[in-house]
């Protein structure tokens, strides 16, 4: 064997290991990425969400606020609504009143373009 081919050979051998690394480094990050995206999508667990809401709703009384949870009736969304303890007034809403209201026009237009459809 000569010396020109043993070094082509290795050099072959140096990029095929350096493709099976990159590969497989590719192949990890899709993993890691795909597994966020399906932590993310999934939702966390009622005990923990029942335990920050109790821990929400306990800083809140102490400052005389409420903390309420309702279901848009137009538009189906869950609405969460701060209010002061002792007039009743509304400090904030998520989502806003305008943004129900957008989802209602959406929601309304969707079904005209089905009917039309």
């Amino acid at each position: 064997m000569k010396v020109g081919d043993a070094v082509s050979e290795l050099e072959a051998k140096v990029q095929r290991a350096a493709a099976e690394k990159r590969d497989a480094t590719v192949d990890a990050a899709r993993q890691a990425v795909a597994a966020q995206r399906d932590a993310a999508q999934s939702p966390p667990p009622a005990h923990k969400i029942e335990s920050v809401t109790r821990q929400i709703d306990s800083f809140l009384r102490s400052q005389n606020h409420n903390l309420n949870f309702r279901v848009d009736q137009g538009s189906g969304k869950m609405v969460v609504t701060v209010t002061d303890g002792e007039t009743g007034e509304v400090i904030r809403q998520v989502p806003g009143e305008e943004a129900l209201k957008m989802a209602q026009r959406i929601e309304d237009m969707t079904g005209l373009l089905d009917e039309k459809a």
